[in-house]
């Protein structure tokens, strides 16, 4: 039996301005799946274990680890092995970090090595971004994109997919209320969404998405941060996301550069000129959330790195 361990962190996408297009790997959270190949098999996947920080919230049921294993033994055309799966759930699930996509991406990491076969990029975000679809409804390409790749990527076409990685280095603060989301939240966060919008609001986004990259690419984070704000998706979804205004309002006057809607939510992310401001914003926010009386995660990150195999 060949057994592989991989690690794939969390990430944040849209970062405001970015709808669909942007996504960062964070290392504040990650998950690690352990792939054991059992030959002469019939090309079953089996969930065998859940451990973790977040192991009783994961639903079984709706998976990408299985769902992401399935994909690529279809892909491959392997049906003469089985696959036993053991996830160990480091980021909080449902909570707008990529969790999901990070356990597809880990899987993939593992069973790829452990079949011993070499696939480009963009075919493991493919394979991906078609598992996220158990828990998102639809296949969803951004957020995998950051955890196999790690730092800043862009999202730049979904047919074929093509992807632009960064290697930059910021510091976020991550807040992640704890409040209970419903199974197809990213679906219902969608649904909220404008069906038309002005055409004013697109050249203003469009100009803030502008300052976001040039921003993190030149590592003017001020600029990037001014770029994090929103016309377009922000507004429609921030009523559904506890302390939204808030917790926003404050971290910008404790020093944040920028504060946006991590994903569907509800996390949010903050970024920072260095730790030391991220550590004065991480107790505004966790002291924004306690005074509308929500309990919330505050944890202060840096760009994480690309997905890996571990011993």
């Amino acid at each position: 039996m060949s057994t592989v361990r991989a690690r794939a962190y969390c990430s944040s996408a849209n970062l405001g301005s970015g709808f669909d297009i942007v996504a960062v790997a964070l290392d504040a959270y990650y998950d690690e799946v352990e792939v054991s190949l059992v030959k002469n098999g019939s090309g079953s996947v089996v969930l065998e274990r859940v451990e973790g920080t977040f192991a009783e919230l994961v639903d079984r049921s709706l998976n990408t680890c299985v769902a992401a294993a399935k994909e690529l033994l279809n892909y491959v055309g392997r049906r003469d092995v089985d696959v036993r799966i053991r996830l160990w759930k480091g980021i909080p699930p449902s909570a707008g970090l990529g969790g999901s996509g990070a356990s597809a991406i880990a899987t993939l990491k593992a069973l790829t090595s452990a079949l011993d076969i070499e696939l480009s990029n963009e075919e493991v975000i493919e394979i991906g971004g078609k598992a996220e679809a158990v828990v998102a409804g639809d296949a969803h390409y951004d957020n995998v994109s950051a955890s196999l790749l790690g730092g800043l990527v862009l999202l730049l076409s979904l047919k074929p997919i093509r992807t632009v990685r960064f290697n930059i280095y910021a510091c976020f603060v991550i807040a992640t209320p704890l409040v209970m989301m419903p199974p197809n939240k990213t679906a219902i966060m969608r649904s909220v969404l404008p069906k038309y919008v002005e055409l004013r609001d697109v050249v203003k986004n469009s100009a803030k998405l502008a300052a976001l990259i040039a921003g993190f690419l030149t590592g003017n984070y001020r600029l990037a941060g001014y770029g994090m704000e929103d016309y377009i998706v922000e507004p429609a979804r921030a009523p559904h996301i506890p302390c939204y205004e808030v917790v926003k309002k404050e971290a910008l006057a404790s020093g944040a550069y920028g504060v946006a809607i991590s994903g569907a939510g509800p996390s949010l992310i903050a970024l920072c000129e260095d730790e030391e401001v991220a550590k004065k914003v991480a107790k505004s926010i966790k002291e924004s959330y306690s005074r509308c009386g929500v309990d919330a995660l505050v944890k202060v990150a840096h760009t994480g790195s690309a997905a890996e195999v571990v011993e």
